[in-house]
């Protein structure tokens, strides 16, 4: 098995096929904007499919899972939703098999998936036979059986960098200033205590079994930012994080192609003394 990292997304390739998992699509966050803020965004769903195609064309994925938030509003009453998702979903189920593992964002969505789509249950699945991979979105516990999978793929958190860069003005004399300059999406690995999630889980612990990968995705919304990883401040949400049951700041940060970036601590140091 082999993992790959491009545009937001993670590709799981094996012997007989590949899978692309995406997270976080928050469709409807720009209608969202413009009706409660008043401020207006292109609209991304289109562009949004041509980047899932291009990927299931790229490397022949047969099939495809949404892990969690297809949709931003929490429930499915805003008007976009039923214009927008049924037929973003279609379009995607026309290209793939096309599975969904609810998020926080994905109340009332079953109504508005085509009958070709599958809903999952809301504390993940597993994929893969001989190495196994658990996708749950991460806003609850996965079921004590993805425990077993070598690696676990989540969302929820929208991983990213925040960019500073520092100004020099001598002609002001002034001194070097700091100066923001925008977020980058980044996937975060980090290791998985896999009988720390058993404990609060209730089921027996597995000495023989008691580390994996967790791996925390960007959101596939270019739109949407996330959690600044090199903030010294940040915490990440969901019960894994909240239970310490991976340690943040040992976690490895890579770019959405896959490059190393650096541990989470060595980002904060830096962030100190950019």
């Amino acid at each position: 098995m082999e993992t790959v990292f491009e545009d937001r997304a993670l590709v799981i390739l094996s012997d007989d096929k590949a899978v692309l998992l995406i997270a976080d699509l928050h469709l409807g966050f720009e209608y969202e904007l413009y009706e409660t803020k008043g401020v207006s965004f292109p609209s991304q769903h289109n562009k949004m499919l041509e980047r899932v195609s291009t990927l299931l064309e790229k490397y022949s994925a047969s099939e495809v899972y949404i892990i969690g938030d297809v949709k931003h509003t929490i429930t499915a009453h805003s008007h976009f939703n039923w214009s927008l998702i049924p037929e973003f979903m279609l379009a995607i189920s026309e290209l793939s098999s096309t599975y969904v593992i609810p998020g926080n964002h994905d109340g009332d969505l079953l109504p508005l998936l085509p009958r070709n789509v599958t809903m999952l249950d809301v504390h993940g699945t597993v994929i893969g036979e001989d190495k196994k991979v658990g996708l749950v979105h991460g806003h609850a516990w996965p079921s004590s059986d993805i425990l077993d999978s070598e690696i676990l793929v989540i969302g929820h958190n929208h991983p990213t960098i925040r960019s500073v860069r520092t100004v020099d003005a001598p002609g002001l004399d002034r001194p070097d200033r700091k100066r923001y300059a925008g977020v980058i999406p980044v996937v975060l690995k980090s290791k998985l205590m896999k009988n720390c999630v058993r404990r609060e889980l209730g089921v027996l612990e597995n000495s023989e079994d008691c580390s994996g990968t967790l791996i925390t995705l960007p959101s596939f919304n270019e739109m949407f930012a996330g959690l600044q990883v090199n903030s010294q401040k940040t915490e990440f949400h969901g019960p894994i994080f909240e239970n310490r049951c991976v340690d943040l700041l040992d976690s490895e940060v890579y770019s959405i192609s896959g490059i190393y970036l650096g541990t989470v601590k060595a980002l904060r140091a830096k962030s100190l003394n950019p």
